[in-house]
């Protein structure tokens, strides 16, 4: 049996703060109000990641820093994509929000009340992917046509 992570979400002050089960926090996503629109970013390892809605309906995503594109969405195959060394993570969106490659479950994220997600990975997963999928999962899907809670 592979070995689990397990973490915590919750939003504080417009930050989705994602933290281990001992509390120490892991990353952030922020959302960022200008004018007439809002954004999101991720911040990981004091790194800063910039989420751009792209595609028709801007139903897709892509996560991007100064050296380019590192992950995108692609919601009409449900599927996540790594740039580089291309790997493929298809995902199930529902009451449980689930990832997985090559037909192993990566990521499964648990909504619980007032905002707390539990979220299980698989260890090998990278803690950039587990900020992307609950943003994509939580935020975007809700936007485009989930219950908006």
């Amino acid at each position: 049996m592979k070995y689990l992570k397990k973490y915590k979400a919750l939003t504080i002050k417009k930050q989705f703060v994602l933290a281990s089960e001992d509390q120490k926090e892991i990353g952030r996503i922020v959302e960022t109000n200008k004018f007439f629109s809002s954004g999101y970013y991720i911040i990981l390892n004091s790194r800063s990641y910039d989420i751009k809605n792209v595609g028709f309906l801007k139903n897709d995503a892509e996560l991007y820093h100064s050296k380019g594109v590192v992950y995108f969405t692609d919601l009409q195959k449900e599927r996540i994509i790594k740039s580089g060394d291309v790997r493929i993570y298809h995902f199930k969106l529902d009451k449980t929000n689930q990832l997985f490659e090559k037909g192993e479950l990566l990521i499964e994220i648990k909504k619980e009340k007032n905002n707390l997600f539990h979220i299980q990975a698989d260890d090998s997963v990278d803690d950039l992917l587990i900020l992307f999928f609950l943003h994509y999962s939580t935020q975007e899907f809700n936007y485009i046509g989930g219950d908006g809670d």
